[in-house]
């Protein structure tokens, strides 16, 4: 049986990246994640993908993901989320190994995207794709310059190279985490925002740095969790791993639960079952 960590080694340390809605016009979603992979020195291949145009940010662009020859180690989505099951559809199958979706407009957005988001969780299942999202920022993984993420914080500077890795359901903590690391100069080896999380999640992120190498601390930011099961094997391997986990879980009061659960699709939870589950396994969950 494949160990789940394994199998998001091409996720997160690619050799091929396509980007999906590649675009030349910088501060835009398509363009952001090939301006940092070339900013920052990726070495595999950038792929542009925009049926549209020719070259984008210098590289030949392609019209699709079954117009690249090669197989695809990981595909960046950023088109909108009435496109993102067919652009996937244009992959050979087998082509495609992983997708980060930074599209919104899935299940956050009420009954029609969770059918929309449902439709893409069966049509990835049946292709064998990991997916990273939707509506998530993506990740950076400093050691390896691989910036799969559209988020201005990353344009603004690059963190320090360390031992920290950092995992969010929300894109907008993570991002501030970020900028707060690089401003106070804590190293990092890692980030991600998991959004919606349709396959990947916090305790996936948890459960592959523990196997990182890179990676001596782990801090994550939950807003709820799907699947109790996955976290507590995932806090378990860092606890025999020696590898210290610090979590931020909000939704305390019934309205933050709420609250979480609009923002990410998430479900909250009865806040006492994390309390006990943390203190079983040593994470440490810092006061409110």
């Amino acid at each position: 049986m494949t160990v789940p960590s394994e199998s998001l080694q091409t996720l997160f340390s690619p050799t091929s990246i396509a980007i999906v809605g590649a675009s030349n016009t910088l501060g835009k979603v398509g363009a952001t994640p090939i301006q940092l992979l070339k900013q920052y020195g990726f070495q595999g291949r950038i792929l542009p993908v925009n049926p549209k145009a020719h070259e984008v940010q210098g590289l030949t662009c392609y019209g699709s993901l079954g117009q690249i020859e090669q197989d695809i180690d990981l595909a960046i989505l950023a088109v909108p989320a009435r496109h993102v099951c067919k652009a996937l559809e244009h992959a050979r199958p087998g082509q495609l190994r992983n997708a980060v979706l930074l599209t919104s407009g899935f299940a956050e957005t009420g009954p029609q995207g969770r059918m929309e988001q449902s439709r893409l969780e069966r049509l990835a299942g049946e292709r064998g794709i990991r997916l990273l999202g939707p509506n998530c920022l993506g990740f950076m993984n400093m050691r390896k310059s691989v910036y799969a993420t559209f988020t201005p914080a990353a344009l603004k500077g690059e963190a320090l190279p360390g031992h920290v890795g950092m995992v969010s359901q929300s894109g907008a903590f993570g991002a501030y985490a970020y900028t707060m690391a690089r401003q106070r100069g804590l190293g990092l080896s890692f980030w991600a925002s998991t959004g919606n999380e349709s396959d990947v999640t916090v305790a996936d992120c948890i459960e592959w740095l523990v196997e990182d190498p890179a990676t001596h601390i782990i801090m994550a930011y939950m807003e709820g969790c799907k699947k109790g099961e996955k976290l507590k094997r995932a806090l378990d391997a860092a606890a025999r791993a020696g590898k210290p986990v610090v979590v931020t879980k909000i939704g305390r009061t019934a309205s933050g639960a709420r609250a979480a659960a609009s923002h990410t699709a998430a479900l909250a939870g009865d806040d006492a079952v994390y309390d006990a589950l943390f203190l079983q396994y040593g994470a440490i969950r810092p006061a409110a």
